[in-house]
């Protein structure tokens, strides 16, 4: 697998599309290809070369991110920007990987390219390099170090991931997991459309949500707290699926 993500940037402000070429310098497997205040000179790049992520503004003068979007044929995935809150459901009806409020700090902005890589990587498994000393994803399921064992657990199994230092607990359906990794680590090796961090101490399978109550998840009878710098994020995840 090529081990980096092809990239350009749309917006209609020169000043905001520094900021993104210069974040983009600081992550190493980000190549910016190219960036645009005018969204029509990009699709010249996009028919000549491929590109995996797309930073696409939502207001701009010539045309909506939204219509610019809905123009291209087979687009890649898209990581929206804009100053305003309220657009942020809608993006995700676009199928979009993230959606940057102005102004993002750095972090934020890596987190949402951490999320666009392991998509990228997640469409090619058969290229997804294996190490041996740790957890793997490997056609949903992880093998886990537990002391002198490796245990296979199942990523259907798993109900939510409750951090402890160094060490992290697997609640499955069937049994308690304890292993000896941080919650960094373990995040990278799952799926980010089916697990989500919501509290600096828990991950949670999306699909085992069983309801929200003000600011707690409830999977089964547990309720596990969503922390405030993660309730903006997963509350955009949330309203993707809302009725």
């Amino acid at each position: 697998m090529n081990n980096e993500l092809s990239c350009i940037a749309i917006d209609d402000e020169q000043s905001e599309l520094d900021i993104i070429s210069e974040f983009c310098t600081r992550i190493r497997y980000l190549n910016l290809a190219g960036t645009f205040t005018n969204p029509f000179e990009a699709v010249r790049t996009l028919n000549k070369i491929h590109i995996d992520l797309i930073f696409l503004d939502i207001q701009m003068p010539q045309i909506s991110g939204f219509e610019f979007l809905k123009s291209l044929y087979n687009p890649p995935m898209i990581i929206f920007t804009s100053l305003d809150r309220d657009n942020a459901f809608e993006s995700f009806e676009y199928d979009a990987v993230d959606y940057l409020v102005k102004p993002f700090p750095f972090e934020r902005f890596t987190r949402s390219v951490n999320k666009a890589f392991h998509l990228l990587k997640l469409r090619q498994p058969e290229e997804t390099p294996v190490k041996a000393d740790s957890g793997i994803l490997q056609h949903g399921f992880l093998m886990v170090k537990v002391e002198y064992s490796t245990i296979r657990i199942n990523l259907t199994d798993i109900l939510y991931i409750e951090g402890l230092k160094d060490y992290v607990k697997i609640y499955t359906e069937g049994k308690l997991v304890l292993t000896k990794t941080t919650m960094k680590n373990m995040l990278e090796k799952l799926p980010p459309e089916s697990f989500f961090r919501v509290h600096k101490s828990y991950i949670v399978s999306v699909d085992k949500i069983d309801m929200i109550e003000n600011s707690r998840i409830v999977i089964g009878n547990q309720r596990i707290p969503i922390g405030e710098s993660y309730r903006s994020s997963f509350f955009s995840m949330v309203g993707k699926n809302l009725i």
